[in-house]
């Protein structure tokens, strides 16, 4: 018998349209990554000058501290926004927010040793502190993270490297521990300074973690993706807008103190103390 051949009648218009949709979410792509630089940029002129007015003692906590951990949630939000929309294109940028996570993670560390005047030297300035404690474990545990976060690593390990990466998950759990530590637990309402509660990173990050735990459980997971299935997206997005909302007002807090603090540190002109 001779060999069959498959005539594709699909429409060219069909490859023009999707040839416009992979460059669009290319461009898409790469302006979703662009975030992950701004902690690094508000903190230069600190870095170059080495320390003026004390910039880096000041600051480099709050825009280090709060860009890493807008990176850990954004990259531990991509899963439950795929099972929301099933737009699996936007599936990189986990691994590129974790790598990231990490690297910011160390340059607050190395900052932090080197800069901040907590007494008793270096190991003073890494875990002189309950919530330094926390913040300097999150960091060992993210570096074999952060060295198996590449495709070479993941055929080596095979099906370890998924468990390994699964080690997110206890960074995620000792990062809210870490912001409890660092800002305790302050009655709902307003914090000793009169300052609205939302200020406080770990109200915060409960905002944040309450709806991505709950997007992660199977059943809802499978209920989601049935009510897709079946042309009845806007059930979904009814049924999980109030938690969208908290996450949404957390998000906008976070980001909020990044700019803020972070242009006080790139001007070096940083807060008293």
């Amino acid at each position: 018998m001779g060999r069959s051949t498959v005539v594709d009648t699909r429409p060219s218009q069909y490859y023009e349209f999707s040839a416009i949709t992979v460059k669009k979410r290319s461009i898409a792509l790469f302006l979703m990554r662009l975030p992950v630089f701004v902690p690094i940029i508000f903190m230069m002129p600190g870095w170059v000058n080495l320390n003026p007015h004390l910039t880096l003692t000041n600051t480099e906590a709050d825009v280090l501290g709060t860009g890493g951990v807008f990176c850990l949630y954004i990259a531990l939000s991509i899963t439950p926004l795929i099972t929301l929309t099933g737009a699996q294109w936007i599936a990189p940028l986990r691994r590129w927010y974790g790598i990231w996570f990490a690297i910011i993670g160390l340059a607050d560390t190395t900052t932090a040793a080197i800069t901040t005047d907590f007494a008793g030297g270096v190991f003073g300035r890494l875990a002189g502190h309950t919530f330094l404690v926390t913040g300097f474990f999150i960091i060992t545990l993210a570096l074999p993270v952060l060295a198996t976060a590449n495709t070479p690593a993941q055929r080596k390990l095979g099906r370890y490297w998924k468990r390994l990466q699964r080690m997110t998950y206890v960074i995620w759990f000792f990062a809210v521990v870490h912001l409890l530590l660092l800002d305790g637990l302050t009655p709902f309402g307003t914090d000793e300074d009169g300052a609205a509660i939302f200020h406080q990173r770990f109200y915060q990050a409960l905002a944040i973690s309450i709806p991505l735990i709950i997007l992660r459980v199977p059943p809802v997971r499978r209920w989601i993706v049935e009510q897709r299935a079946e042309g009845r997206q806007w059930v979904v997005w009814l049924t999980f807008a109030p938690l969208a909302v908290f996450y949404v007002t957390a998000m906008a807090f976070i980001i909020n103190e990044e700019i803020f603090t972070g242009t006080m540190a790139f001007t070096l002109n940083p807060p008293a103390d």
